[in-house]
């Protein structure tokens, strides 16, 4: 695969996660995938590592933001194996309350597919936030 295709695909796992597409997801994933998010798990809920399967079931659930979340790319940058991708996110909770952060991803591809995904956020914000 081509670093072309490589930012392709990094950009449709994003895609697909915005709106809970798991089949997509799922698609775009080695059978091997792991996923990241930082932070410690009993700091920050959603931090730590996940297996293909756990998380191909989290973007198969229902997304809390009923109508997706926005997310505004920033910058690419890809080399061999890797693609970076900043990205903004916006999404609005059924009561009313606008969730925003910003993110960036990297991740690791073989075989034509995503082996790798580490994802960095504001881990505090996000756990205010989702604390109240």
């Amino acid at each position: 695969m081509s670093i072309e295709d490589n930012k392709r695909m990094a950009l449709e796992l994003l895609q697909a996660s915005a709106v809970h597409d798991g089949e997509k997801f799922d698609a775009l994933l080695h059978p091997e995938a792991t996923y990241w998010v930082i932070g410690k798990p009993h700091l920050f809920s959603y931090g730590g590592e996940q297996t293909r399967e756990q998380i191909v079931a989290y973007m198969s659930s229902p997304s809390i933001f009923p109508g997706g979340v926005e997310s505004t790319i920033g910058d690419i940058t890809a080399e061999d194996d890797r693609v970076a991708v900043e990205v903004e996110t916006k999404g609005t909770l059924p009561d009313g309350r606008v969730y925003t952060n910003v993110y960036h991803y990297l991740m690791k591809f073989r075989d034509g597919k995503i082996i790798r995904v580490k994802e960095y956020l504001d881990t505090q914000s996000a756990a205010e936030f989702f604390s109240k």
